[in-house]
């Protein structure tokens, strides 16, 4: 069974491309409009083994507070952050997060990929 990632990303256009290249990649990718509905999401079906959000999104909470919820509830879920307007300070993500800049590459998010998630 394929490795479940879930997709934060507010831009539809970002949103569909980044769960067309990890389906492409072997992933079963989720997409998610808001942090708000991630943490909905994640608290029906918390089967996903890793988050890849953006920072700057609409709603209660950014990808940043989605972050550091997702760390509270579940410490050893990896997250991607991703953002082209973020800079984020050293030592501030934990050992199974990673923060890539946007734009990114197939190539470098997939290679993030590998390092957060066990091979199956």
């Amino acid at each position: 069974m394929p490795n479940r990632v879930l997709i934060v990303e507010d831009d539809d256009v970002l949103r569909w491309l980044m769960t067309e290249a990890l389906m492409h990649l072997g992933y079963e990718a989720t997409g998610c409009i808001s942090a708000d509905a991630a943490l909905l999401k994640l608290n029906v079906n918390d089967s996903f083994d890793l988050v890849i959000t953006d920072v700057v999104m609409p709603g209660q909470c950014d990808g940043i507070g989605l972050a550091k919820t997702l760390w509270s509830m579940r410490p050893e879920l990896p997250v991607i952050i991703v953002s082209g307007n973020t800079v984020l300070p050293p030592g501030f993500l934990p050992a199974n997060a990673r923060f890539i800049a946007k734009p990114c590459t197939l190539e470098a998010l997939s290679r993030t990929i590998v390092e957060l998630l066990p091979v199956n």
